[in-house]
């Protein structure tokens, strides 16, 4: 009999999975249709056995064996959590009111054993961790062997670190694969909820070789039941971060989808995290696209798990690519429909939080391109356009209220300022969390960051990112001195990895230089920042010192360059970088150059039949404006569109069930 396709979780997110090769005898009071449910049910074949289960129960409402395979096929088929719970909870209340909780002569005892192992599961799912573990414990009072590693995810929940580490011990000195698997699983959760950078990478790292041990030598390629190496090497690859070891957790989440298991820890995903904060945004955006197809070919149950969290990771590429109203449809989409927490190790309070701080820059964004837009506009236009950029910002306060209320947990916003460790508002890449100085002000991210630094003394290679984040309050609190002191010592040590930390760091290095009138220096940090991303000033609002020259021929270079002279993106500086301006009435190119004569960029326009001059201009002007200031992912309309799964998942879901349907009437042996 399956045993349900839960393992514990570990890390952030859960081991999916089930564990195998434990035999379910049929009761032998059983009736036909009773058995036949139960056989359907065995094979997988979900759907089927739904219908069939719901035939046993239109005959007998008090069956057992039909409450039982309803509530795990609407589990495990549909993801209905809440009807799930109440057929699996109406079956344990017949049994034990026919039967008792003694193994009476004549009682399924073994069905009343996998309905407590289906119940406890499903209440993890729900949240409902003080009921998991009671199930538990009856569970463990009735049946041997006890299910040990299982307790450690609800006491996770619960905060009771001490009891959880106990229970994952305990399971890794059992001589059960299974429960050693779990129980190394579990510790590697226990460790990072306890914040403890090495502890946690060994933890983690035990269990993804303990895994691939096991898969070396099985021959198991069920992705629901498999030794679940995915799974291990994404938990692993959050262990391996909290260290900064960004090259081995590239490798194990590229081992990770070297093969289909049923778990919301989608490898793409954090790949996709990792690409982008390590400047290679094109392998993100492709990371993005494998994330959906991995998503789709998941069980339904297990599908819409993690899709607050699917979008989450698309709206912060979209964030990094300058577009701004797209993102906005992806966060307000994962915000509105948030995931269940029961497979995560952070609670609603987390997400909800991080979700906001991503919102908001989102807003932050759209309030500068809508700036920009108006300011190739007419008057009108411009006042317009101006009063809509206010508003815009004005619809981030809600958000900032909501990630305020989440920092005011002081363990949250101590975890979220030590970066890289479990506990704070998740996920929040390095690059935006400077962004709480200004939604906290500098003074309360000053004090928390000072108990950081003391907390994180034995681990000095995380200093060089609390010196990025202490440049930025600084820089907030008016003292520029120590800002540009604190940045650049920040960006020579910073990993190699941190690419898009580095220009936020290089920009606020910039913005500091300038106010002490180190104008070449800032030249050289405005110019690194560009380089690194060049979406970064846009992000933080900021303006790069610039001229414009214009040569050519026709009314469109000079109207170009005199709309570029209006700019919120450049600040007049006749020996800053330069914009030039060339072409005719038909044709516009505009190149940016560093002070040096670098050139960083070009943008081409070509004119359209029946376009006049001013709306040429205008359009040339944005669209240097997107070149220019937003970091190149290849990304159009069609693609922005491709990386929203929900059409997908939606065909993906039918035909699973067309396949569910066809494979139930072809039989077992059939191959949809």
């Amino acid at each position: 009999m399956r045993r349900g396709l839960w393992l514990l979780l570990a890390g952030a997110l859960a081991l999916s999975g089930g564990r195998a090769g434990v035999a379910q005898q049929v009761p032998a009071q059983a009736t036909a249709l009773e058995q036949e449910a139960l056989r359907l049910y065995n094979d997988n074949r979900l759907v089927t056995a739904r219908a069939k289960a719901e035939a046993v129960l239109r005959v007998d409402p008090d069956s057992i064996v039909g409450n039982y395979v309803l509530g795990c096929a609407l589990r495990e088929a549909e993801g209905s959590l809440s009807r799930a719970m109440f057929h699996l909870g109406r079956a344990r209340e017949i049994y034990e009111t026919r039967y008792g909780s003694t193994r009476v002569a004549g009682a399924p005892w073994q069905l009343h054993r996998e309905i407590l192992f289906a119940t406890q599961a499903l209440a993890g799912e729900m949240e409902e961790y003080e009921y998991q573990l009671h199930v538990l414990e009856f569970h463990d009072y009735l049946y041997d062997p006890d299910l040990l590693a299982e307790h450690a995810w609800p006491l996770v929940h619960l905060d009771r670190l001490t009891e959880a580490r106990a229970f994952a011990q305990r399971a890794i000195r059992t001589t059960d694969a299974w429960q050693q698997s779990l129980g190394r699983n579990a510790l590697c959760a226990v460790e990072g909820a306890a914040r403890a950078r090495q502890p946690q990478y060994q933890a983690c790292l035990d269990a993804y070789q303990f895994a691939v041990r096991r898969a070396q030598g099985s021959t198991d390629a069920n992705p629901a039941t498999s030794p679940h190496v995915t799974v291990h090497a994404y938990n692993a690859a959050l262990g391996a971060l909290a260290v900064l070891r960004f090259d081995e957790a590239e490798r194990m989440l590229i081992e990770g989808t070297r093969r289909l298991e049923f778990t919301t820890a989608n490898p793409w995903r954090l790949l996709a995290r990792l690409y982008l904060d390590t400047g290679r945004t094109v392998q993100a955006v492709d990371a993005l696209r494998e994330m959906q197809r991995w998503r789709v070919r998941q069980p339904a149950n297990l599908r819409d798990q993690d899709r607050a969290e699917t979008d989450v990771a698309v709206a912060t590429v979209l964030l990094v690519a300058g577009e701004g109203s797209a993102g906005l449809r992806f966060i307000d989409r994962a915000i509105d429909r948030p995931d269940r927490r029961g497979l995560v190790a952070s609670d609603q309070e987390q997400a909800l939080g991080a979700h906001a701080l991503l919102r908001r820059a989102l807003r932050a964004l759209e309030a500068e391109l809508e700036a920009e837009r108006a300011s190739v506009s007419g008057l009108a236009g411009r006042v317009s356009g101006g009063a809509g950029s206010l508003a815009t910002r004005a619809r981030a306060w809600p958000d900032d209220e909501r990630v305020t209320n989440a920092l005011t947990d002081e363990l949250r916003l101590d975890a979220t300022l030590r970066m890289y460790v479990r506990r704070g508002i998740e996920p929040v890449p390095t690059w935006m969390v400077g962004d709480l100085v200004r939604v906290l002000g500098p003074g309360v991210v000053a004090v928390a960051l000072r108990d950081a630094r003391r907390e994180e003394a034995a681990f000095p290679a995380i200093r060089p990112l609390h010196d990025a984040l202490e440049a930025e309050v600084r820089l907030a609190q008016g003292d520029e001195a120590r800002a540009l002191t604190l940045a650049e010592r920040s960006l020579a040590a910073l990993p190699t990895a941190e690419v898009l930390l580095q220009a936020r760091v290089a920009a606020v290095a910039a913005e500091a230089a300038r106010s002490l009138g180190r104008d070449a220096a800032a030249y050289g940090y405005y110019e690194r920042a560009m380089q690194k991303d060049a979406g970064t000033l846009r992000r933080l609002g900021l303006a790069l010192p610039a001229h414009v020259r214009t040569t050519g021929a026709g009314a469109a270079v000079e109207r170009a360059g005199s709309l570029l002279g209006r700019s919120p993106r450049l600040r007049s500086d006749d020996r800053g970088f330069e914009v030039l301006v060339t072409g005719t009435d038909a044709a516009l190119r505009m190149c940016l150059r560093s002070p040096l004569a670098t050139q960083l960029t070009c943008a081409e326009s070509t004119r359209a039949r029946g376009e006049t001059v001013e709306a040429f201009a205008a359009r040339s002007v944005l669209a240097f404006h997107a070149q220019a200031f937003a970091t190149r992912v290849g990304l159009s309309t069609t693609d922005v569109r491709s990386l929203d799964g929900t059409t997908t998942a939606n065909d993906a879901a039918a035909r699973e069930q067309m396949n569910g349907v066809l494979r139930d009437i072809a039989g077992p042996e059939s191959t949809p």
